[in-house]
């Protein structure tokens, strides 16, 4: 087993002490990389949150009211208040408005000026 063992190092020789501007340049430099260092990776594991698309939106909100009428019974007569309560649900979560639907191309000339 002897013949594994690595050999012993050696001590190192003693270096001469560094000058004054130096020791200012490192002591600049090891703030900067504080202050420049990376988040702890606890915040960086999250995913970042992207609002939906449209369909996946009305997907979301479709599920959200059957669940809300699921829970009232079925009972009739609440539909929009369900549908209402489920965008608003959505839209919390999501973190963003509703998505705004296309206008439509006037059917008028333009007026000749």
């Amino acid at each position: 087993m002897e013949e594994t063992r690595k050999p012993a190092r050696k001590p190192r020789a003693a270096t001469a002490p560094k000058p004054a501007a130096k020791k200012v340049a490192t002591a600049k430099k090891a703030a900067t990389a504080k202050a420049t260092a990376r988040k702890p990776a606890s915040t960086e594991s999250r995913p970042a949150v992207t609002a939906p698309s449209a369909t996946g939106r009305e997907d979301m909100v479709r599920t959200a009211a059957y669940f809300r009428a699921e829970r009232r019974g079925f009972a009739p007569g609440y539909e929009w208040e369900d549908w209402l309560a489920a965008e608003a649900e959505v839209s919390a979560l999501a973190g963003s408005r509703p998505a705004p639907k296309p206008r439509k191309a006037s059917a008028r000339k333009p007026k000749a000026g």
